[in-house]
């Protein structure tokens, strides 16, 4: 059965620039010209609403601090957020600022249980941006929402363990994608659970609230079939800057190491691999320079580490420090989409041994060669690989 998991960051524009002012516990008002474009949790008790004209919430919140709104520095921030979340599962599906959606079938099997994955998940994300996200998992997006707005207050998120319909039913139809008018007809009538409208005939919803009511109708049976759209994040950026001119080569190794070796691990274990990387290295004189390695088979710490050596290796000068690291980790994928070593266990490598030498003591020399890697950090493939006769 498949997992969609919702991770939510409440009135993320607000959070963001609160980080950015000293706001104190002074409300906080994000303004786009004259209107209201996001507020925080305290503006919102007090009424305020997106799209008001400022000087009505500034009415309601006669203390708030008012600023404008810089879309790109969100843009940038909502980034890192889902480079967090690219580091536990294949798919994300950004549904817009503050609200994401990704894959996370099988990720209980990875990490343990579901709760250490959304353990992982909130951690990355708080230690990326420095924000609070609640996490919902369900069977479906719409359930996978109300179980990140109802959030358990010990561990900031929900996990659904029964059906999506069993789990909705208690929740006030307030939940529900509907209009005010359908809601307050709804009350009317005595329907105020999202279980009481999932009884009602399929007929008489499009009959009584109008078609565009059915949608709703069959969220609330637990019916929400949308999939994830959001495509595979393909590359995951990690930055290590320094205070000082760096130029000792094995501190920056363990300086990269320690970051990039732990997002490896991380994709590792929600199951994608890496295909390149490339190491950009800004120098002190405000030069910078670019590295590319391909990475082939296994990506451990140890292969990492020669990885970086080389690298890293004559990228500075004599006077020349190191000012910080950027590590591109590129060509994510699935890591069971790699192609199958056929002589990974040590009696099949044996074998193959031992079938080479003969075909080499029957025909002449140089008759039977084998593929090796030369130069696995070379920017060429052709450079990377070479043919090697095979001794008797």
């Amino acid at each position: 059965m498949g997992r969609i998991a919702c991770v939510l960051i409440p009135h993320f524009i607000a959070e963001t620039e609160g980080q950015r002012h000293e706001v104190e516990a002074r409300p906080l008002l994000v303004a786009e010209g004259k209107r209201v474009l996001a507020f925080c949790a305290e503006a919102a008790a007090l009424g305020v609403k997106k799209g008001d004209a400022l000087h009505q919430a500034l009415a309601r919140c006669p203390d708030a601090l008012a600023v404008p709104a810089d879309r790109a520095w969100y843009e940038g921030v909502w980034e890192q957020v889902l480079d967090a979340l690219a580091l536990h599962s294949p798919t994300v599906d950004s549904e817009q600022w503050g609200l994401v959606y990704v894959d996370g079938s099988g990720m209980g099997r990875l990490y343990g249980s579901e709760g250490a994955w959304c353990q992982a998940v909130q951690e990355d994300v708080f230690q990326r941006v420095g924000m609070k996200a609640r996490v919902g998992v369900a069977g479906s997006k719409f359930a996978a929402l109300v179980a990140a707005r109802h959030p358990s207050a010990e561990t900031n998120c929900t996990i659904v363990e029964g059906t999506d319909r069993r789990f909705l039913a208690p929740f006030p139809t307030l939940e529900l994608p509907l209009s005010v008018e359908t809601l307050r007809r709804l009350g009317l009538l005595g329907i105020r659970t999202v279980g009481q409208f999932a009884r009602l005939l399929r007929t008489a919803v499009a009959e009584q609230f109008g078609p565009e009511a059915l949608e709703a109708h069959r969220w609330a049976r637990g019916e929400d079939a949308r999939s994830l759209t959001g495509q595979r994040r393909t590359s995951l950026d990690v930055q290590v800057d320094f205070g000082f001119p760096e130029n000792r080569k094995e501190a920056l190794v363990q300086a990269v190491l320690a970051t990039g070796g732990e997002a490896m691990a991380r994709l590792g274990q929600s199951g994608l691999s890496v295909q390149r990387m490339v190491v950009e290295v800004e120098l002190d004189s405000g030069q910078r320079v670019e590295r590319v390695a391909w990475m082939e088979g296994a990506s451990g710490p140890e292969k990492l580490r020669a990885m970086l050596e080389a690298l890293l290796r004559n990228l500075h000068g004599d006077g020349l420090g190191v000012m910080g690291v950027r590590l591109r980790l590129s060509g994510l994928q699935p890591a069971s989409g790699k192609q199958l070593d056929l002589f990974a266990h040590a009696e099949g490598r044996l074998r193959l041994e031992q079938a080479l030498r003969r075909l080499a003591r029957k025909h002449a020399p140089g008759c039977v060669v084998r593929a090796a890697v030369v130069a696995l950090d070379s920017p060429l493939v052709g450079h990377r690989y070479g043919l090697q006769d095979v001794k008797t």
